[in-house]
């Protein structure tokens, strides 16, 4: 630590209830990345409470905040997409109570933040996945450890015109 600030460039989030099978994707992928990241990387398990983890972000004052989770996007089970925070209003999160831009808007600043979206198979009571999603979890974890999230697909495409 230099300066009274932490080296971490980036955290990541996990989110979900793990307790709803595939929505636990997130703390699944966090809780398996956390004794494997880069030490440039805080692993933070947030479960369904993300908003008790933002003074985390003013401690250390990350570049960047990646936020992993089940989202309900309407693409075939285990699709992994790119998110903005303006996708966050049109993609589902049904486990969290409060919006993530609300959380995170007054670091907003200062914060790159990129949301990754997994399309969940099944919400209901269990503690497994499903294949498609467990496979997808793998997946992103291999994408995070290469640091290649931004290659991500992003949920809506940006329409070009020509010029």
């Amino acid at each position: 630590m230099e300066n009274g600030f932490s080296s971490f460039e980036v955290h990541l989030w996990g989110l979900g209830n793990r307790l709803r099978g595939d929505d636990g994707v997130g703390v699944c992928i966090a809780e398996s990345l956390i004794p494997i990241a880069p030490p440039w990387m805080r692993v933070v398990v947030c479960e369904t409470v993300p908003e008790n983890f933002t003074p985390w972000l003013l401690r250390d004052r990350p570049k960047e905040l990646v936020v992993v989770d089940a989202a309900n996007m309407g693409l075939k089970a285990g699709s992994v997409r790119r998110l903005t925070l303006d996708d966050l209003a049109e993609a589902v999160f049904e486990t969290h109570g409060i919006t993530l831009p609300l959380i995170l808007g007054p670091h907003l600043e200062w914060l790159t933040v990129t949301a990754i979206g997994i399309q969940p198979e099944q919400l209901s009571p269990s503690l497994d996945l499903s294949p498609a999603v467990r496979r997808a979890a793998s997946a992103v974890i291999n994408i995070i450890l290469n640091g290649t999230w931004q290659k991500i697909p992003r949920l809506h495409q940006r329409k070009r015109s020509p010029k």
